[in-house]
């Protein structure tokens, strides 16, 4: 047998080994499915909810992105204590804080002890082992929102040299993320960086100026892109929602107070200007 012979008979064995579901009908499909897209949790913020149809769902996975230092992460956390308020427990992997630093941060906003909301107590940036603990706080602590601060940092332990292309890996990332999340029925929440450089030569970030973006915004849900403006302003933009395109480049305006976003107004990009 050559080798061409060989690699059909592989492929042919691979075939029959597969796993068969049951072909059915879409709305009866639907319907028997563990996941359970009905059910919106709240932001906590009516014009980011109006934004998304009404709120976040099982199965959600949202990037919030933005250059460093904006307030993607307080964003995040702001989700995490309204989630608090609906009895939605977190999970936090803070690999840009430490967990005393990222419980002081949460002080800070008002939250105390009673939140529910949970973080390893050692990290480590393996991608499986993230995907492991995330099975064991749903286990143990029922969690049903996660959050990555921020979504380079899970791949540490294969440096970009030794990967053929780091943006292809990433963008695979995000698509196993988003289809973890529909498998477990949770959200998923990654903070991602943009590039300082940006196509708008201001602190307004797009969906192309993610850093390596190649990939990340076609796995995503929805996109969030933060920013500050002069005062104590923070601009929240819609950059993408697979529930409500016709939402896409709204922003949301914010009021920052005692390290907490106030939700102020939202606009369209056609009648910012009169809003605010």
């Amino acid at each position: 047998m050559n080798e061409l012979d060989r690699e059909i008979n592989e492929a042919v064995d691979d075939l029959e080994n597969l796993s068969e579901t049951e072909i059915v009908n879409i709305f009866e499909g639907a319907d028997n499915l563990e996941q359970d897209t009905s059910e919106k949790i709240g932001s906590g913020y009516k014009h980011i909810d109006d934004c998304i149809d009404g709120g976040f769902r099982a199965g959600d996975f949202t990037v919030v992105t933005g250059i460093p230092g904006e307030g993607k992460t307080t964003l995040c956390r702001m989700f995490t204590m309204n989630f608090d308020k609906a009895e939605v427990p977190s999970l936090w992997f803070s690999y840009e804080m430490t967990l005393r630093e990222l419980r002081d941060s949460f002080e800070k906003m008002g939250a105390t002890k009673e939140m529910v909301g949970f973080a390893p107590q050692q990290l480590h940036d393996d991608f499986d082992w993230v995907l492991k603990h995330i099975d064991k706080a749903i286990s143990e602590r029922d969690v049903k929102a996660v959050f990555i601060d921020t979504l380079g940092d899970v791949v540490k332990s294969q440096p970009q040299k030794q990967m053929d292309n780091y943006a292809n890996y990433l963008a695979q990332m995000c698509k196993d993320l988003r289809r973890f999340a529909i498998q477990r029925n949770i959200m998923i929440f990654v903070i991602a960086h943009a590039v300082k450089n940006t196509r708008s030569n201001s602190n307004e970030t797009s969906n192309s100026d993610i850093a390596n973006s190649n990939g990340i915004p076609a796995a995503a849900t929805n996109i969030f892109h933060v920013w500050r403006e002069a005062g104590d302003s923070t601009i929240v933009k819609i950059g993408k929602s697979r529930r409500d395109g016709t939402k896409k480049n709204w922003r949301v305006k914010f009021e920052f107070q005692d390290g907490r976003l106030l939700e102020k107004a939202s606009a369209s990009e056609q009648d910012e200007e009169d809003l605010w």
